[in-house]
C-alpha cells in the first residue's frame, strides 16, 4: 500500500509545480517587453522647447513678435541638419523621435529642437558619423552654394557646433550624442562671422548642455 501512495504524492507535486512555473515565465516576459518600450519612448514634455509648442495661443490674434511652435513625433522626420537637401530620413535604427519647430512671423528661419533615440549606441554613432560625412560631401556642390565649418565640443559623449551658410542665410546648430540618443538644436544667425566666433548662445550649445544633463538622469 505504501508504493501507490508515494506515486500519487509524487504525481501531485509534479503536476502542481508545472503550472506555477509557466505562470512565472509569462509575467516576466511581459514585464521585460514593457520595460524596453518605456526606455525607448520619449516622455511627454521632455524636450526643452516642448512647453512652448503645447501652449495654447489665440490663432486670430497673433502678436508679430511671437513664435509659432509645432511638435511632431514622426519617426521618419529628416534630421534638422540636412546639408544635402534630401528632405527625408537618411539614418537608420531609430526607435523614437520628436521634433519641435518655432517660426517667427517677423523673419525667416526656424528655432528647432530634435531628439532621436536609436536601438543602441552604435546606431547613434553611425548616425552622427553619417551627418558629418554629408556636411563634407554636399559642401562641395557649387550649385547649392553651401559651405560649413565645424567645431567639436565637450558635451555628452560627443558633440559639435556647425556654422552653415547657404545662398544668403546663415544657420548655427549643435549636434550632441549621449549614449544611443542624439539631440540637435538649430537656429538662424543674424550675422556671419569669418571666421566664426563660436558663441554657444548662437549655436544652441547651452540647450544641448541642458539636454545632456537631462538624459543622464533618464533610462533613455
Amino acid at each position: 500500500m505504501a508504493l501507490p501512495i508515494a506515486v500519487i504524492a509524487l504525481t501531485t507535486v509534479i503536476g502542481s509545480a508545472m503550472p506555477a512555473r509557466a505562470e512565472n515565465r509569462t509575467p516576466a516576459t511581459t514585464s521585460m517587453a514593457a520595460n524596453v518600450a518605456m526606455k525607448t519612448a520619449i516622455p511627454k514634455g521632455f524636450l526643452l522647447y516642448e512647453s512652448r509648442a503645447t501652449r495654447k495661443r489665440l490663432e486670430k490674434k497673433v502678436v508679430r513678435t511671437r513664435m509659432r511652435w509645432t511638435a511632431s513625433d514622426r519617426l521618419r522626420a529628416p534630421l534638422l541638419i540636412d546639408p544635402c537637401a534630401t528632405g527625408k530620413q537618411t539614418d537608420q535604427g531609430r526607435r523614437s523621435a520628436r521634433t519641435i519647430t518655432g517660426r517667427s512671423v517677423m523673419w525667416d528661419g526656424d528655432y528647432s529642437e530634435q531628439l532621436i533615440v536609436y536601438r543602441n549606441e552604435m546606431a547613434a554613432r553611425v548616425a552622427v558619423t553619417g551627418l558629418r560625412s554629408d556636411l563634407r560631401r554636399c559642401a562641395k556642390r557649387s550649385r547649392h552654394n553651401f559651405t560649413y565649418q565645424v567645431k567639436d565640443m565637450r558635451i555628452g559623449d560627443e558633440a559639435f557646433m556647425v556654422d552653415m551658410f547657404e545662398v544668403a542665410s546663415t544657420e548655427g546648430a549643435t549636434v550632441m550624442r549621449q549614449g544611443r540618443t542624439v539631440a540637435i538644436y538649430a537656429l538662424p544667425r543674424e550675422r556671419a562671422d569669418d571666421p566664426p566666433q563660436w558663441r554657444e548662445t548662437e549655436y544652441g550649445g547651452l540647450e544641448a548642455g541642458k539636454m545632456a544633463n537631462k538624459l543622464a538622469d533618464t533610462p533613455l
